[in-house]
């Protein structure tokens, strides 16, 4: 089959090759107003790799991995509290160190660390008791008791035959990544194509980072979109990333995808509206 890259909603996509279907953070849950898939589709996963444990990129991985039978890729802390939570036989749980790759059911797979912009998962669960957001009180309780929360931050560096080099580097592109951190991962891990998560006002930081790796195709992706309105945050315009990425790539592809769509890696053509709903 031709390769093939999906965006299912919040961080959760899919390399689909000969070799099977690569999953990161699948997420499929009625989750802060916006639901467009459900576990059946994501039950043909042949590998998960876990980006970090905050719970709208790792809750649904338990249920995805029971009904696939997929292998898991992402760090100790996390194959740790599948084995011990979940109970995910050991033998399909592969934790990884940064730059020390794993060959797992055909794809060759290296992480690195990013880091998270600043957050305090207390001061934001005691927030939200004191002005009474229910929501926000269940992401923090739930981010603090049912998710492995202290994991590191991974991104994912794939190859797999037939397919262009793929790095999603995730939400990680913020303040705290330095020019000379991220260009020391671009030498490291020679990309072709970067999926990046677009979020709040990090248009240039997106863009730099972008630049630092130097791929010729760039995936634009919301991961957080539906989380920020009911934080009551606001983004830029994701055209304005766009905008910021392809002034600093003159000679990449950027495109933007929402949930249902699909990107052919070699070419960067985009398929709108595989099946998905509408967010509520």
């Amino acid at each position: 089959m031709k390769p093939v890259i999906r965006y299912f909603g919040w961080s959760a996509l899919s390399i689909e090759t000969d070799a099977g279907a690569l999953f990161f953070d699948p997420f499929y849950r009625d989750y802060c107003g916006a639901k467009w898939f459900d576990l059946e589709d994501f039950a043909h996963a042949s590998v998960v790799c876990a980006t970090h444990g905050h719970e709208e990129h790792y809750l649904d991985i338990p249920d995805v991995v029971k009904r696939s039978g997929a292998d898991v890729i992402g760090t100790k802390a996390v194959t740790d509290y599948l084995a011990w939570r979940s109970k995910v036989p050991r033998e399909r749980l592969h934790p990884t160190e940064p730059f020390h790759p794993v060959d797992v059911r055909g794809f060759h797979v290296t992480t690195f660390k990013w880091q998270h912009r600043d957050i305090n998962l207390w001061k934001a669960l005691t927030k939200a008791v004191f002005q009474g957001n229910a929501t926000q009180l269940s992401w923090a309780w739930s981010s603090a008791t049912n998710a492995p929360f202290y994991s590191d931050y991974t991104g994912f560096h794939v190859e797999t035959p037939g397919c262009p080099r793929i790095l999603n580097y995730n939400e990680g592109f913020n303040t705290k990544m330095t020019d000379a951190e991220i260009a020391e991962i671009g030498s490291r891990l020679k990309t072709d194509v970067l999926l990046a998560g677009m979020q709040l006002n990090f248009m240039e930081d997106v863009a730099r980072g972008a630049k630092a790796l130097d791929p010729k195709l760039v995936v634009l992706y919301p991961p957080h979109d539906h989380f920020h309105r009911m934080m009551g945050v606001t983004s830029s315009p994701w055209p304005e990333f766009q905008a910021a990425v392809g002034k600093r790539l003159p000679n990449a592809k950027v495109v933007i995808v929402e949930p249902g769509d699909s990107v052919d890696p070699v070419t960067g053509e985009v398929t709108r509206g595989m099946r998905a709903r509408k967010a509520a």
